[in-house]
């Protein structure tokens, strides 16, 4: 409405010479710019940053960053964030296995089997971190999923033991290879 009035008032006529319309234009632009700035929209918040990845450090024998083997699952989402649900396997026999699941991250946050499918996931120890396909944390040694089988000996040394499945680290690691040696899973177990 202001921006109005002043322009209205700009209107030249014969008898106005050059500089007082300039006179008169100064405090125009002035309303002007006062009224831009204060309509604009200052009150609106901030738009949402972008999401932080949170890098993921593997600690074997005990756990991801601050989600350790023993923790809750109440601290998983705390940690992790709301992208990891629960998920309750109820088998033939009555036993049930709870999981912390992402896909998407590679990871999935093992409480065992339980005799009932009926527990709260939120009150479970955690008793492994099964890490796979798109996982991109890595030990303090740099090594990760995709890893080579020379990498992870030249950080670990050979391991303790061969089963069909995985080679075994005493230090609560087991490490699976693809055809070509390259680290397909890791597991992180309580030593």
């Amino acid at each position: 409405m202001l921006v109005l009035v002043n322009l209205f008032y700009l209107q030249p006529t014969k008898k106005t010479t050059k500089m007082k319309n300039l006179t008169f234009l100064f405090p125009a632009l002035l309303s002007l710019s006062i009224c831009f700035y204060s309509c604009s929209d200052d009150d609106a918040p901030d738009p949402e940053p972008d999401p932080v990845d949170v890098e993921l450090t593997i600690i074997p024998g005990q756990g991801i960053n601050n989600l350790k083997i023993g923790d809750l699952g109440s601290k998983v989402q705390t940690e992790l964030g709301d992208d990891y649900q629960p998920v309750i396997n109820v088998g033939g026999s009555g036993n049930a296995t709870y999981n912390y699941f992402n896909a998407s991250e590679g990871l999935d946050i093992i409480f065992g089997q339980q005799n009932s499918g009926d527990l709260d996931i939120n009150t479970l120890p955690i008793q492994s971190f099964y890490l796979f396909d798109d996982f991109d944390g890595m030990t303090a040694e740099g090594i990760k999923i995709g890893s080579t089988k020379a990498e992870v000996e030249a950080a670990y040394g050979e391991p303790d033991e061969v089963d069909m499945w995985a080679n075994v680290y005493y230090i609560g690691m087991l490490i699976s290879y693809d055809d070509m040696d390259l680290v397909q899973n890791i597991t992180i177990l309580e030593i």
